[in-house]
């Protein structure tokens, strides 16, 4: 048997924290050790902890930040405090079915290699109502990409999207020293499922196993997009500036790792920069020059690799139209 740590990260949830921690104390595995981490909350949040910690039929840590560092950084801390076999994140709002842990557990005794595995989740409403969509109907994880991590191929999809929802998410304490730092700039999910697909091997459990609550105050969420919408060019250009530093910082990390990728990983993120430069520089060209630059980008299938294919190449070709 393998020993389960769920982190959970907090800032101001009394609202839907307690329903969170019920659902973790009724699963049909219970963890062996649940670790809290709050940024600082100014609500009732820390009393909730303290309460369900008194009765919790699993050892329970808990610990406040002394400033606000944020959620990227305070996750960090939460995994770096984890004692498990196994590391199982988890947000304040949600809401796991019982069978949750039981079924990630399985999921890595039937495969030894796996590094991480995430699941699906039905998208709900602050009352639990359903929504009638998933979060792989959010994110575009349909056959044709499971295909591809099936077949070892999922640094591929995580390079074009993220598929990876964090409150889904659970690896193997032993990546924990590929993982960590996570830079500020990035969201932990998609920081540690690339490097997990780069290092060892990421796999999906195709069920909802949690009720992933939307609400006003969530920081990221699960909305539905509509592919018509679209930024503006100047806040284009921003995000590709932060999007090649990204991955920049990502490239970085893994130089002063001890663990040396294999070149293909390599070349595919070197590929991924350049195919943002390209769009980065499409941005503020001239129309014949943007055509040109936009069609070998297409032909070459960086567009369908890395963005989002026709739709990324026909918003450059029109922007400023």
């Amino acid at each position: 048997m393998l020993k389960l740590s769920v982190a959970i990260c907090t800032y101001n949830g009394e609202r839907f924290l307690r329903e969170q921690l019920d659902s973790i104390a009724r699963q049909t595995r219970l963890p062996d050790e649940l670790i809290l981490c709050d940024d600082g909350s100014s609500d009732r949040t820390l009393q909730i902890i303290d309460n369900f910690a008194s009765s919790a039929p699993f050892e329970v840590k808990s610990s406040r930040n002394v400033s606000n560092i944020g959620s990227t950084k305070n996750f960090e801390r939460a995994i770096g405090l984890c004692d498990g076999d196994i590391i199982a994140l988890s947000d304040q709002d949600d809401v796991w079915h019982r069978d949750k842990l039981e079924v990630i557990e399985r999921a890595f005794l039937d495969a030894p290699l796996t590094g991480a595995v995430f699941t699906n989740g039905a998208v709900v409403g602050d009352d639990l109502s359903p929504l009638g969509y998933t979060l792989w109907d959010t994110f575009r994880f349909k056959k044709k990409q499971q295909s591809c991590f099936k077949k070892g191929r999922a640094l591929e999809v995580l390079l074009n999207h993220d598929v990876v929802t964090g409150a889904t998410m659970a690896f193997r304490s032993a990546l924990r020293d590929i993982v960590v730092p996570i830079p500020v700039e990035w969201v932990h999910d998609a920081w540690i499922a690339l490097l997990t697909s780069i290092y060892s091997k990421i796999d999906f459990i195709d069920k909802n196993l949690i009720d992933y609550r939307q609400h006003s105050n969530q920081q990221i969420g699960s909305v539905k997009k509509n592919f018509t919408d679209h930024k503006n060019v100047a806040q284009s250009i921003t995000d590709y500036y932060a999007q090649i530093s990204k991955y920049e910082m990502l490239l970085d990390h893994i130089r002063c790792l001890n663990q040396v990728p294999n070149d293909y990983a390599i070349g595919k993120l070197h590929d991924k920069i350049e195919h943002m430069e390209v769009r980065n520089s499409i941005c503020t060209s001239p129309k014949i020059i943007k055509t040109v630059e936009a069609t070998c980008e297409l032909l070459n299938r960086r567009y369908h690799n890395y963005s989002n294919g026709y739709f990324s190449f026909c918003k450059d070709i029109f922007w400023g139209d």
